[in-house]
């Protein structure tokens, strides 16, 4: 087995309807947490999507499918009696030219994230092959983005991943973690 059989893509898990209401939410929300990155190394504007709002709970439901469909598969990714959480929901797009996080990082590196255990995404449209992928470094696997596709994998350092840059237009995905629920004291 390799590392990349823990990488898992979903296509159509989004339909055209969210994925437009995704972009009329992004466009036209106000007064939500807004964060624009301007550095060398990250340009692009991310939105977080408030709790328990119509949006935020269909893209729930869409996540929670492609979770399902990932622990029917990998049932020992949590074995808790909780059910693994996933409260934050960002919308983000990457521009051209500069845009995107392109450093190879992991989603769980340090005593803050520690509870992730998983990373999702939802891509929002079809970027052109050879660019705009998610690339894991250790597991030489390119997730191409494909409108509605879905992608779930670990959020631990073995799986060090970056965003490669798009160079014809912007990529639009919404993105977070399911993360270990708190079960109580620990002995």
């Amino acid at each position: 087995m390799n590392l990349s059989d823990f990488i898992r893509g979903y296509t159509n898990v989004a339909s055209d309807e969210l994925i437009e209401e995704m972009f009329d939410w992004f466009y036209n929300s106000e007064s939500v947490k807004t964060e624009n990155p301007n550095r060398v190394t990250r340009k692009d504007l991310q939105k977080w999507v408030s709790v328990n709002t119509p949006l935020y709970n269909k893209i729930q439901e869409v996540k929670y499918n492609m979770l399902d469909k990932y622990l029917s598969e990998f049932p020992y990714a949590y074995r808790g009696t909780l059910k693994l959480e996933s409260e934050e929901t960002k919308i983000q797009r990457t521009d051209i030219n500069g845009g995107g996080f392109h450093n190879f990082h992991a989603e769980q590196s340090h005593y803050k994230n520690a509870r992730r255990v998983l990373a999702w995404t939802i891509y929002l449209n079809d970027i052109p092959d050879g660019e705009g992928e998610t690339q894991f470094l250790l597991e030489n696997v390119k997730v191409q983005p494909k409108k509605g596709m879905g992608c779930i994998f670990p959020a631990s350092w073995m799986w060090q991943h970056r965003g490669n840059p798009v160079y014809t237009e912007s990529k639009y995905i919404s993105t977070g973690w399911f993360l270990y629920p708190p079960e109580g004291k620990m002995d």
